[in-house]
């Protein structure tokens, strides 16, 4: 029921012959009176801002009190929808995705929200997934036959049969995402039978075998299959093969992205060997992502080595005219030819690693910067690893609408850089990422080149830097001179000993960077415990997230709201 002054408040915002109404209803209870006012009620057309106001006082409503009326006659007039006495379609997506987003979903609301218009359902933390059950699942499956985007992320509790409960009611499906969940060979059966307009599907870390990708091919029964699929994620299963692999890849016309441990461009090359050696036309794939190496697990657990391929192994990017993103070693650039470098047109992403890092041979200028020269036009993301003498405003030469920039496992830096490169150049990276290994750079030169990037890219939004000696308080004055880095969201600074709290302070201001999210600082000698302790509690006022990482691995979260340490904190560089 609502307090008087509500009742009071609405009706002085209601024109003449409503405020008539108001009078006549003066003994009516507060929720019977909003009842009878409700019909003739203005359509509110709300800000974004109070729109998600108001979504978030109802979703803390308790349970009974999404039963009254009012639930369903005066929620449409926050959405400005013209459906008086119904909840209209979006508000359904709106009400779940909010009770999602701040972790606040419990079973009972699927009761009320779960209704034939959603299309996405995503529970992807730890919270949302324990509330999905046997009956829920069921519940979803019969009122939601309309879904297109579903993650079960790590509902490692839920039993397969709700899983395949799922996957065979949702034929309008075309994101499915069960990584780390019990789904299994039986649970790919039914996926190809239930859900053929599937386009993007994870499974990693699942009970996947062969036979199940054999399923998603349509090698079953009824012959049918996902054959829209056009991304695949599947790492760490334990039983697939790359026999399997190759087989999705020749199977799938439609496929685009594969991501596995296995070498994917192994299998590219074998089905060229085989179109020269019967013979055969060389149809092409539209595969757009080529990865050369493959990771093969060791005996320890979660170590793995790589393992690189053969030179000759780029020939079978001829089958690959579609390709925006290679991984390879600097070995087989010098078996590009022409021909396959005419193929390359539409390569944005690239990543190369030197073969042999413990041998300084020079591969950086030899090899890289060519195929950057012939390439390097479109690209907007590259990532180099374990090079020597590297020049990072060379690259930027080379490709002058990069907007990412990864250097890692850096062996040494360029003694003569290349300053000729226009600072307009720089203005397009969004993301800088440089990882020193060695002691003996030539810091000046280093300092040169890293002050050139952090002065002339504004729309700088992440930046990670590791073992970088010359990243100094008078260093980061001089730069902040010419860029307030307004845009940064993401800063990691890992063994950065000559950096002090004062730096870190300027970045996270919210005048200076309102647009920062979270900082992640490990083994910089500077910054004592007093350090981040004030740190973390502007941090907390600023609402960012604030992560410290000791010798140990341990993460202490200054922004959580027990204080409580947190374990593994991951500094993990991404290219997907």
């Amino acid at each position: 029921m609502y307090p008087r002054h509500v009742a009071h408040k609405y009706c002085v915002l209601l024109p003449l012959k409503d405020r008539r109404l108001a009078s006549r209803t003066r003994g009516f209870t507060n929720s019977e009176f909003l009842d009878a006012v409700c019909l003739r009620m203005p359509l509110l057309k709300s800000p974004p801002t109070l729109q998600t106001s108001c979504l978030d006082v109802v979703c803390r409503l308790p349970q009974e009190e999404w039963s009254r009326p009012h639930i369903a006659t005066w929620l449409p007039k926050i959405t400005s929808e013209k459906q008086p006495h119904n909840l209209c379609a979006d508000l359904y997506q709106d009400l779940l995705d909010h009770l999602v987003k701040t972790e606040q979903l419990q079973a009972w609301h699927l009761e009320h929200v779960a209704h034939q218009s959603l299309k996405s359902l995503r529970l992807e933390s730890s919270l949302n997934s324990k509330v999905l059950d046997v009956d829920t699942v069921q519940l979803i499956a019969m009122r939601c036959p309309n879904l297109e985007d579903v993650s079960l992320f790590s509902c490692k509790e839920l039993p397969v049969q709700s899983i395949q409960l799922i996957t065979g009611n949702l034929a309008h499906l075309r994101v499915l995402d069960i990584d780390y969940t019990k789904a299994d060979d039986a649970t790919m059966k039914t996926l190809s039978r239930g859900c053929p307009e599937v386009e993007e599907l994870r499974i990693r870390s699942t009970n996947v075998t062969d036979i199940g990708l054999f399923e998603l091919c349509g090698l079953g029964e009824s012959g049918e299959g996902c054959k829209k699929l056009a991304r695949l994620w599947m790492h760490d299963l334990a039983k697939v093969t790359l026999f399997g692999v190759s087989y999705v890849i020749r199977a799938l016309k439609e496929l685009r992205s594969v991501f596995t441990e296995h070498n994917i461009g192994l299998v590219v090359y074998g089905i060229y060997q085989e179109c020269l050696l019967h013979n055969l036309p060389l149809l092409p794939l539209k595969l757009d992502y080529i990865n050369f190496t493959s990771e093969i697990a060791r005996q320890s657990p979660g170590e793995k080595v790589f393992t690189l391929a053969p030179a000759s192994y780029i020939k079978g990017l001829m089958l690959c005219p579609n390709l925006r993103d290679l991984v390879l070693n600097v070995g087989m650039l010098a078996d590009m030819d022409e021909e396959i470098l005419l193929g390359l047109s539409q390569l944005t992403h690239v990543v190369v690693a030197d073969s042999n890092p413990e041998l300084d041979d020079g591969s950086f200028h030899r090899d890289v910067v060519p195929f950057l020269s012939k390439v390097g036009a479109k690209m907007e993301r590259v990532m180099l690893v374990d090079f020597s003498d590297v020049d990072i405003l060379l690259v930027v030469d080379r490709c002058p609408m990069v907007k990412s920039l990864v250097f890692s496992n850096v062996q040494g830096i360029a003694a003569q850089p290349y300053w000729q490169v226009k600072d307009s150049a720089l203005q397009n990276i969004e993301s800088f990422h440089l990882d020193i290994l060695e002691d003996n750079v030539p810091q000046e030169s280093l300092r040169y080149q890293l002050e050139r990037v952090l002065k002339n890219a504004p729309k700088l939004k992440s930046l990670r830097l590791e073992y970088v000696h010359c990243f100094t308080d008078d260093f980061m004055s001089d730069v902040m001179k010419c860029n307030k880095f307004e845009f940064l969201e993401t800063l990691d600074l890992i063994e950065c000993h000559g950096i002090t709290r004062k730096t870190i302070e300027a970045l996270m201001y919210s005048n200076t960077a309102e647009n920062c999210s979270e900082v992640v600082v490990s083994k910089c000698d500077n910054l004592s415990k007093t350090d981040l302790d004030y740190l973390g509690e502007l941090a907390a006022v600023e609402n960012i997230n604030f992560s410290v990482v000791d010798e140990f691995d341990e993460e202490y979260d200054a922004n959580n709201n027990n204080g409580e340490e947190q374990q593994e904190a991951e500094l993990d560089i991404s290219i997907d």
